[in-house]
């Protein structure tokens, strides 16, 4: 009879077991205009920098950099977190922080120049940092012994060129740049062919009638 019960306690556990493994994680939430950052209060941007944790009663917490992520877990703790999503740097998909993999480089351009980019693929990461000839692989667990300090002296580089960082980060970065350059080119070059140019065909329409 207690072999019995022990028993049937047992698959009691691996069915209570199996049931917290199978609970589906919240999903992340869209980005909107009005969203601000929880720690520096700036606008957050609907790109590669965005971040969010998403507490155990559901309450969601977006952040404009990953570095400010983890300031405020730094402050508050992690005991009611459900989830934490990162951005993808090459599609912008939501990847959870633990399936990710890090860039780091005080060169990296970031919102808030903390200067470490999310992958979900080591592979690309690793691609990238040789592409840039610099920069270092971390690994979640590194992120927790990682010094969070802003570059300031890029900090005031991106407010002279830019007024300030109110935050359209889409719009501004070196990498972001170079990231969409190709497909600016591209677009504008076929731009240029699609449509006439009027004021070409006007002057010459000037030149026809000096003629005769």
């Amino acid at each position: 009879m207690k072999k019995a019960v022990l028993v049937l306690s047992l698959l009691a556990l691996i069915l209570v077991t199996a049931a917290c493994q199978e609970k589906e994680l919240p999903q992340p939430q869209a980005i909107t205009e009005l969203d601000q950052c929880e720690v520096c209060h700036m606008m957050v941007p609907d790109d590669y920098n965005t971040t969010q944790i998403i507490l155990e009663n559901g309450r969601v917490l977006k952040f404009d950099d990953i570095g400010c992520m983890f300031e405020w877990e730094k402050t508050h703790g992690d005991d009611d977190i459900a989830v934490r999503y990162v951005r993808d740097y090459l599609t912008e998909e939501w990847i959870v922080l633990e399936e990710a993999v890090f860039a780091y480089d005080s060169s990296f351009v970031t919102a808030m120049a903390y200067n470490v980019l999310s992958f979900k693929h080591q592979d690309e990461a690793e691609q990238f940092i040789e592409e840039q000839g610099t920069g270092v692989l971390l690994t979640v667990d590194d992120l927790y012994n990682h010094h969070w300090e802003r570059n300031m002296e890029m900090m005031k580089q991106l407010k002279q060129e830019h007024g300030h960082t109110d935050h359209k980060h889409g719009e501004h970065g070196e990498m972001m740049e170079k990231k969409h350059q190709d497909e600016h080119h591209d677009h504008s070059h076929s731009h240029d062919h699609d449509e006439p140019n009027e004021h070409d065909a006007h002057d010459h329409d000037d030149d026809h009638e000096d003629q005769n």
